[in-house]
């Protein structure tokens, strides 16, 4: 009797030893949890299935802002905006204008000199070339031209024939109302101006979410890799636990039947696995997508080895200054605000254009004549007593010597009667401007709540990884007490198997509590910027 129980206590302990050697007698420290797996499990993929990249985090960000597609489609909007907003601008551009023409007619005489004339012809030539442009102040505009002509005409009587014309032409046109502050053209530069400052900043936005992106698709992969490992573990302790328990079973201190649970413990662990490793490729692929350029030949056999460890440290979180850093510089309310900027400017043009339309405009010409001059006596129109000629150069001198200058003055005024549509513009964009300021101050309320809860949550993540790895230690602690007590008889194999089960457990769960952590991290960061 006393030799049986002997051999009993004897297979307890081999037991006890095989059980404790799976496990690595002592309790896990939880800056080892995620290092305890061999190192050739790596991220779950063989060394010869292709090359390996290995990168930071800041390094998978800095690749996804050169290789990620969507984000090279996204710099070409800025670029788009400024030929838009050049477009507008074209509108002040000088305008050169030059032209000739050639007038040739043959009519009836109608002057009683001609009357023994069967007919009478007319040959002019002409060019004229200037200027003109509209001003970006106070909607005026300007044009400046010069011309020049010759004409020869056989009806009799004439002064010069042929005669030799040069005109000098200033013109200025000023609203005095309506357009004078404001008009369309200088709205549609200010909206486009700004347009390209939202161009900008969503652009900053897409490359901030990017970023983000990034960061989130880096933390998944190492989350898969290290999630693996816990996999292994526990696939290794069930493994071990099922040849404990077929060695007690060949002694017979088990039953047969009673394997049948371990069995389907170590079933479990090797699905777990094989999720574990689908995992880990389909997050390779993600983060893939974000950081690699297609065209590398590579693309698709490169297996993504990241480098940097789940960060578990505190951090010190500063609300106010959070919140006061998303409402200062958050994309979508910067562009709610200058989208209210637009608004406010085409609301201004609006209600310039319910003011009456008063124009002044104000013309100065000078004319030069020069060619051959005819002299007549007396009564005769017919037969000249001399000529004089001058040549264009002369006439050309009158035109801008202010010779024979003229001055125009005009002033025009326009009223529409009744209600225009331009007031029922005004009147709904002064609606509008009203509801965009609204679901600003909504949108700055939200804001505020995202970045607070962002913040809440990095607490609570962080105190979920404190928590977490207390009761890591705590179970190690019950499993080295299970431990001694199998060791002495007091405990049995199922109750043992049930506390690695709970350890098991609690690796998972911390580090679910880790990449929490540091995935609320990134999203606090993020919330700042985008939303």
């Amino acid at each position: 009797m006393e030799t049986i129980e002997m051999s009993q206590a004897t297979l307890r302990k081999a037991t006890f030893v095989l059980l404790t050697a799976a496990l690595a007698v002592g309790p896990f420290s939880t800056s080892e949890i995620l290092a305890q797996a061999p190192a050739a499990s790596g991220s779950g993929q063989s060394a010869t299935q292709g090359p390996t990249l290995s990168i930071t985090m800041d390094q998978a960000v800095a690749m996804a802002l050169e290789a990620n597609l969507g984000l090279k489609a996204d710099r070409l909007s800025p670029e788009i905006q400024s030929q838009v907003l050049a477009a507008a601008k074209a509108f002040y551009n000088p305008q050169f204008v030059t032209g000739a023409s050639r007038f040739n007619s043959e009519s009836a005489p109608t002057s009683f000199l001609d009357s023994t004339a069967t007919s009478v012809t007319s040959a002019t030539n002409r060019f004229s070339t200037g200027v003109s442009q509209n001003l970006q102040w106070y909607g005026g505009n300007y044009q400046v031209s010069w011309g020049g002509s010759r004409t020869e005409n056989s009806s009799a009587g004439n002064p010069f024939n042929p005669q030799l014309g040069s005109t000098f032409s200033v013109t200025f046109s000023q609203p005095l109302l309506r357009n004078f502050l404001t008009d369309s053209a200088r709205t549609s530069v200010k909206a486009n101006t700004i347009q390209q400052q939202i161009t900008d900043t969503i652009l900053a936005e897409n490359v901030a979410r990017t970023a983000r992106d990034a960061r989130l698709q880096y933390l998944n992969l190492i989350g898969a890799i290290e999630g693996r490992k816990v996999a292994q573990q526990n696939l290794d302790v069930a493994r071990e636990s099922l040849r404990n328990d077929r060695a007690r079973v060949g002694v017979g201190l088990m039953a047969p039947v009673d394997i049948v649970g371990s069995e389907a413990s170590v079933a479990d662990r090797e699905d777990a696995l094989i999720i574990a490793e689908g995992q880990i490729a389909r997050a390779m692929d993600q983060l893939r997508q974000f950081i690699l350029d297609p065209a590398r030949p590579d693309y698709w056999t490169v297996t993504i080895v990241p480098t940097d460890p789940i960060n578990a440290e505190p951090r010190q979180i500063d609300v106010d200054a959070a919140v006061k850093t998303a409402l200062d510089n958050r994309s979508d309310l910067v562009t709610a605000r200058k989208n209210l900027e637009i608004t406010r400017t085409q609301l201004a043009m609006l209600h310039n254009q319910t003011l009456p339309n008063l124009d002044f405009r104000v013309n100065y010409t000078g004319t030069g004549t020069a060619g051959t001059q005819f002299k007549y006596g007396g009564n005769d129109f017919v037969n000249p007593v001399s000529s004089t000629s001058k040549g264009f150069g002369s006439a050309i001198g009158d035109a801008f010597g202010n010779v024979q200058p003229a001055w125009t003055y005009s002033l025009q005024l326009g009223y529409p009667i009744g209600r225009s549509d331009t007031k029922a513009n005004y009147t709904r964009s002064q609606l509008q401007m009203r509801q965009l300021e609204l679901q600003l101050h909504e949108s700055e309320i939200s804001v505020a709540l995202q970045v607070r809860d962002a913040a809440r949550q990095v607490e609570t993540s962080f105190k979920r990884v404190q928590t977490s790895r207390a009761s890591l230690d705590a179970q190690q602690r019950r499993l080295e007490a299970e431990q001694k007590r199998f060791e002495v008889g007091t405990s049995d194999t199922f109750r043992l198997f049930q506390v690695q089960r709970d350890v098991a457990a609690q690796r998972v769960a911390v580090l679910q509590a880790m990449l929490g952590y540091s995935q609320a991290l990134i999203n606090f960061e993020a919330v700042q910027r985008i939303r």
